[in-house]
């Protein structure tokens, strides 16, 4: 077979050259040698890695035989010339390890480039437990931290109206809807049309003066207010928030700044946060609870998101963060029916709504 054959006299490039294996000559135009039966080293060559190199050193010096055909350095491995097989099963067995090392090197920088992605898709996939599962991490006072930094950062966008008579009303009632929380509220109204409420991390609520001017009776901001304070008490804005931050809101809570880092970013996204049905449930469910304790007539509630999921053109803002259900629906009917015969002292603030 085809072999280039480098040693004493020949040229540094070498000698192209046939070799026998089973009797070991090796000649070319002006000599010849013999590949002892004494093994000396073999290793892999060629740009491909598919050839060998046999070397082996006598009294004229060193010599190396290389055969890079794929196809005879592949016969070469079947079947060793006499006296060399011990070299070549150790040859075999370092190509084993060398091809496991590369295979284990190659899913490693797969897997290296793959992890943003695999990452992004099980963010996905598992959105609502990670946000859970990060939210359920966040000691309150760095929530607070948060909502108070989200809350800064709106404050130049919102018309505040904290002075008037709506004001004082949503703070007292949102008072004897929040007695005994771990939170410390604050309750803002704001100068806005669009019929819209939303809640903060870490008990900040803001309405829109266009939601009070929208609810018949003061009941029915108590239930509103009742609802949104729960979104705080269960976490949802915060779970919501980071949802809706991803990977950002990891890399905060991974760095301790969830205050610092998302405070702009949340405070772009707070009045859009959305919820999911089960977490609107969880918040009709502990809000017509806390409505009950605070000694408020819970009809208000179903009343007022009744009244603006029927109301025909374009649906309400708040409706957009917070979607309605008749399976909600229902679920309120049904308590209204358990409380049924319970007397509420009506709220002191009459006539009804307020003024700005």
């Amino acid at each position: 077979m085809q072999a280039r054959l480098f040693g004493p006299g020949l040229a540094a490039a070498g000698q192209a050259c046939d070799w026998q294996p089973d009797t070991g000559l090796i000649t070319w135009p002006t000599g010849e040698t013999r590949l002892p039966a004494v093994a000396g080293g073999v290793r892999i060559a060629g740009f491909d890695l598919q050839g060998l190199e046999l070397s082996w050193a006598d009294d004229a010096g060193g010599w190396a035989l290389q055969v890079l055909d794929a196809a005879d350095a592949s016969q070469v491995r079947a079947a060793p010339p006499a006296g060399w097989q011990a070299a070549f099963a150790q040859l075999a067995g370092t190509t084993r390890r060398h091809r496991g090392g590369r295979a284990i090197g190659w899913s490693a920088l797969a897997l290296f480039i793959a992890a943003p992605l695999l990452m992004l898709a099980a963010f996905f996939v598992f959105a609502d437990d990670i946000a859970g599962w990060v939210a359920s991490r966040v000691p309150q006072a760095q929530e607070e931290t948060l909502g108070d930094a989200s809350f800064k950062a709106m404050q130049a966008t919102l018309k505040l109206r904290d002075d008037g008579e709506s004001a004082r009303i949503v703070r007292e009632i949102g008072g004897r809807l929040t007695t005994g929380s771990s939170y410390r509220y604050r309750f803002h109204v704001v100068d806005d049309a669009a019929i819209n409420a939303f809640a903060m991390p870490g008990g900040i609520v803001v309405v829109h003066s266009g939601l009070i001017a929208a609810t018949r009776t003061p009941e029915e901001l108590a239930g509103v207010l009742a609802h949104e304070v729960q979104h705080i008490e269960l976490r949802h804005s915060l779970k919501a928030l980071i949802k809706q931050t991803g990977l950002s809101a990891l890399w905060a809570l991974a760095t301790g700044d969830l205050g610092g880092a998302l405070a702009g970013e949340a405070a772009q996204r707070m009045m859009s946060l959305g919820f999911s049905r089960d977490a609107e449930r969880e918040a009709d469910s502990a809000g017509f609870d806390a409505l009950l304790r605070a000694g408020i007539d819970p009809a208000g509630m179903p009343a007022f998101f009744d009244t603006l999921a029927k109301q025909a053109g374009s649906a309400p803002e708040l409706l957009s963060t917070h979607p309605a259900s008749g399976a909600r629906s229902d679920a309120l009917a049904s308590r209204l029916t358990a409380v049924a015969g319970q007397r509420f002292e009506p709220l002191p603030y009459r006539p009804w709504p307020p003024a700005p």
